[in-house]
């Protein structure tokens, strides 16, 4: 399903993001899924994804066959109005947050997690709102893109349990190349990859404050919290992310 185009104005990076906020997103994801299209995937660039995007072509064709790009990261949202683009701000832990407070009973929902701790909170949250019997884990290896068994096994795994809304909590670029490598062998359904917004929509991981989303630092929050594995990698990506800013203002996009 090709990507929703909404502006005549010029893609950034090569993309177009699209002009729906929050609310509008998550109505039309609860809604069914496009009949007989395989997987839709939503994708949310943030700064490392323009960064992978860059330097990743099969990261880059599961961008360019996507069919809702949103802004996550406030850099990119920056850019993207910078540009004359309509766009909103829609995070995917705030996306997933919404579709999972109150989950339309009629739903069948799949969430590809990384770890037991994550399958259990998501299976005790089912149980909760009363649709267990409705949604299903799964938990790939660390890396399971580089392993086709292992995404052959995850792919039968999906397709046998048939969601309407697959979830893919295990992170970029991964996440993206899987759903757009074996959209062949996936049934219809909202692919949806948001990350680590999975477990803070559990709460097994700290959102940052309203007052710290508010002043678009969330990436702060989560350096405060994780300064060893995510210093350097803000650091580097910043830089990246500029040089892609220039690269894509002189149309030098990939």
């Amino acid at each position: 399903m090709p990507m929703l185009v909404q502006s005549s104005v010029r893609p950034i990076f090569g993309f177009v993001p699209s002009t729906l906020d929050e609310t509008a997103v998550a109505a039309r994801i609860a809604a069914s899924p496009p009949f007989g299209a395989g997987p839709s995937l939503v994708v949310t660039p943030n700064l490392d994804h323009i960064v992978q995007y860059r330097r990743n072509p099969a990261f880059r064709a599961a961008y360019r066959r996507a069919a809702i790009i949103l802004c996550d990261g406030f850099p990119v949202h920056y850019y993207a109005r910078l540009r004359g683009h309509a766009a909103h701000r829609v995070t995917g832990s705030g996306l997933i947050a919404r579709l999972m407070h109150h989950p339309d009973p009629a739903v069948r929902m799949l969430f590809v997690v990384d770890r037991p701790e994550t399958a259990h909170a998501v299976e005790t949250w089912a149980q909760q709102h009363g649709i267990a019997h409705q949604v299903a884990t799964s938990i790939p290896p660390l890396g399971f893109i580089a392993q086709p068994s292992a995404c052959d096994q995850l792919a039968l795994a999906i397709a046998q349990h048939r969601p309407t809304l697959l979830v893919m909590g295990v992170g970029a670029p991964q996440s993206e190349i899987f759903i757009d490598r074996y959209h062949a062998a996936l049934p219809d359904c909202w692919a949806l990859c948001v990350g680590q917004g999975v477990k803070m929509a559990l709460g097994l991981v700290r959102r940052a404050p309203p007052a710290v989303q508010t002043l678009h630092a969330e990436w702060l929050w989560r350096l405060i919290q994780e300064p060893r594995r995510l210093a350097g990698r803000y650091g580097l990506g910043a830089f990246r992310f500029a040089s892609a800013i220039v690269a894509d203002l002189r149309g030098r996009s990939p």
